[in-house]
C-alpha cells in the first residue's frame, strides 16, 4: 500500500479520531467515505469503515495499539481485499493470506485480489443440484446424501465429532480433484495445527488451504475470517475448479460478531445479538452454490457450516437461523456418542433437502428399506421398555438395526469411497454378517478397503452398477458373498 502522505494527496480529505473503544474508532470529517473502504491513520494503521453516523465514520481496526485521540486518519478510496493463488494450496493462512506455517513467503506475483464480501450470485445464475458430493462417511452418504453446491449445517455438542465428518469429507473430495478449504474461526493455535497433522497424515493437505484465526487473535480478524475463505474459494471456482468449504465455527463468529456490535452500542437483540446477525451469516452461505459460469460450464461452492449446541439443544437463536439459511443438517448427538457410535449422527434429526436428487433408482431404494428398517427398530426398542413381550419377528429387527450401526461405526481415518460404501451395505443387506459381532464386521470393513484400493472389487462394482432394483442388487451381492470371503479371509500366517 501507499503512505499517507500519498493517499492525502489524492483524496484530499482528512479526518480525526474522537473516540476508541477497543476495536473500534469514531472519526470526524471524510464525508466522502464509504462502507468497506480502507482508512489510514497517520501511523500507518489500517481500518475498514463499517458504519457511517450522522457525525462521525465507525472504522473496524485490527491493531489499534497506536492510536491516540485527535489523530489523523486519511481516506484511500480503496476497498478491502484479500489475496488468492494456486500457492495457497498446502498452506496455512490468516484471514489476510499471509502465511502462517514455516514453509517461508508466498510470491505475491501469483496473487489474485478479491473483495472480501462480494455480492452472491443472481438466481438466474444459479442451476438444479444434480452432482452427488461424497463425503466418505457412510452414515450420512447412504442416509443424509449432499450434493455439489449445497450447503448442509453439521451441528452439535462440543467434541462430539462435527470436525471429523468435516474434515473426512474434505479427505474425500481433495482425492477427487476438488479445492477445499477449512476455515478456522476463534480456534486455539493446537486445533489449527492438529487440523494441519491430520491432512498430513490422510495426505490431501496439497489440495487444502487452511484459514485460521485464533482466540488471541483481535475480534475483527476473527469475524473477516469466513468471508476471507468464501473470497478464495469464488477465485478457484472462477477459474473452473468445485470447491468445498468447511466453516469452523459459525457460533463462535456470531459471538465476536456480538462483541464488536455491543462495542459500536447497536441496540442488543435476543441474547444480546444484534439485529442483522442473520443478514451478516447469510450473506456468507448465499455466496455458495451451484453456479453456471460464463463459460457455460458448471462449478460449485458446497459449504459445510460448523455449529456448537448445548446440551442438544437445536431450538438455539443462531443454530435456527443457520437451520434456516441452509439447505439441511447434520445433527451429531451426544446421546448417540454415549451409546459408543462413531460417528455419533443422529438419522431421525438430519435433514438433506437436495442430496436426493443427486441419487440413482437404487441408492434411493436402499436408503428408504433402511430409514424404514431404523425406524421400526426404534419403534420396537421403545415398546420393549414398557415391559412389553417382544415377538421374534420384532427382536430380528432389533438385532439388525443393531447390526446396521455396527456397519455404520467408522473411525476418523477411514474414508469409504461411494462404491465401496454400496457393497458394505449391500453385504449387510444379503445377511453376509450375521454371525459376527460389531468389532468383526469393523476389521472386515477395513479389509474390504485394502481389498478394493487392490482393484480387487472391480469386477464386482461394475455389476452393481448395473443394478435397478434392490433385489437385483442383494442378488448380486448374494452371488458375490463366497468370493468376497475369500479375499478378505486372515492369511494362514495370522493364525
Amino acid at each position: 500500500m501507499k503512505d499517507f502522505t500519498t493517499y492525502y494527496k489524492e483524496t484530499a480529505e482528512i479526518g480525526y479520531i474522537q473516540s476508541i473503544i477497543s476495536s473500534i474508532f469514531y472519526v470526524n470529517g471524510l464525508p466522502n467515505a464509504r462502507i468497506n473502504e480502507i482508512v489510514m491513520t497517520e501511523s500507518g494503521t489500517i481500518g475498514i469503515v463499517k458504519a457511517l453516523l450522522p457525525e462521525l465514520v465507525e472504522v473496524m481496526v485490527f491493531e489499534g495499539q497506536t492510536l491516540v485521540h485527535n489523530m489523523k486518519v486519511v481516506r484511500t478510496n480503496e476497498f478491502f481485499q484479500v489475496p488468492a493463488s494456486d500457492k495457497f494450496l498446502g498452506r496455512i493462512l490468516d484471514p489476510f493470506g499471509i502465511a502462517q506455517d514455516h514453509y517461508g513467503k508466498i510470491d505475491s506475483k501469483t496473487f489474485t485480489y478479491r473483495h472480501i464480501e462480494s455480492p452472491a450470485p443472481q438466481i438466474s445464475a444459479r442451476v438444479r443440484i444434480t452432482r452427488p458430493m461424497h463425503t466418505g462417511v457412510m452414515v450420512v452418504d447412504i442416509l443424509t446424501p449432499l450434493g455439489m453446491g449445497q450447503r448442509e449445517l453439521i451441528l452439535g455438542d462440543p467434541s462430539v465429532g462435527k470436525s471429523t465428518i468435516a474434515l473426512q469429507a474434505i479427505v474425500s473430495q481433495a482425492r477427487l480433484g476438488t479445492v477445499c478449504i477449512y476455515a478456522l474461526i476463534g480456534k486455539r493455535k493446537s486445533d489449527i495445527k492438529r487440523i494441519e497433522t491430520y491432512l498430513q497424515k490422510m495426505k490431501v493437505l496439497e489440495g487444502t488451504i487452511i484459514v485460521g484465526s485464533s482466540s488471541s487473535d483481535p475480534a475483527p480478524m476473527i469475524y473477516l475470517t469466513p468471508y476471507s475463505a468464501m473470497a478464495m474459494a469464488e477465485h478457484f471456482r472462477d477459474k473452473g475448479k468445485d470447491v468445498l468449504v468447511v466453516l469452523d465455527d459459525l457460533s463462535t463468529h456470531a459471538k465476536f460478531y456480538r462483541e464488536l456490535s455491543l462495542l459500536s452500542r447497536r441496540p442488543p437483540g435476543r441474547q444480546s445479538y444484534p439485529g442483522d446477525i442473520f443478514h451478516i451469516q447469510a450473506r456468507i452461505a448465499e455466496r455458495a452454490g451451484n453456479i453456471k459460469m460464463k463459460s457455460s460450464k458448471v462449478k460449485s461452492i458446497t459449504l459445510l457450516p460448523i455449529a456448537e449446541t448445548q446440551e442438544g439443544d437445536l431450538s438455539g437463536y443462531i443454530q435456527t437461523n443457520l437451520m434456516a439459511m441452509t439447505d439441511g443438517h447434520i445433527f451429531v448427538d451426544i446421546a448417540e456418542q454415549k451409546k459408543a457410535r462413531h460417528p455419533a449422527v443422529s438419522f431421525t434429526l438430519s435433514v438433506s433437502r437436495v442430496g436426493n436428487q443427486t441419487r440413482s433408482k437404487l441408492e434411493k431404494e436402499i436408503a428408504r428399506h433402511l430409514h424404514q428398517m431404523l425406524a421400526q427398530a426404534r419403534k420396537a426398542e421403545e415398546l420393549g421398555r414398557f415391559g412389553v413381550e417382544l415377538t421374534e419377528q420384532t427382536m430380528h429387527i432389533i438385532r439388525n438395526s443393531e447390526k446396521l450401526e455396527a456397519v455404520f461405526n467408522q473411525d476418523s481415518d477411514l474414508v469409504l469411497s461411494k462404491e465401496l460404501q454400496l457393497i458394505i451395505i449391500g453385504l449387510f443387506l444379503s445377511e453376509y454378517w450375521n454371525a459376527k459381532s460389531g468389532k468383526e464386521i469393523e476389521a472386515d470393513i477395513k479389509k474390504l478397503r485394502l481389498v478394493s484400493e487392490a482393484g480387487s472389487l472391480d469386477k464386482l462394482k461394475l455389476e452393481i452398477n448395473r443394478c435397478e432394483t434392490l433385489e437385483q442388487f442383494k442378488a448380486v451381492m448374494v452371488k458375490a458373498s463366497p468370493s468376497i470371503t475369500k479375499l478378505i479371509a486372515p492369511a494362514k500366517n495370522e493364525h
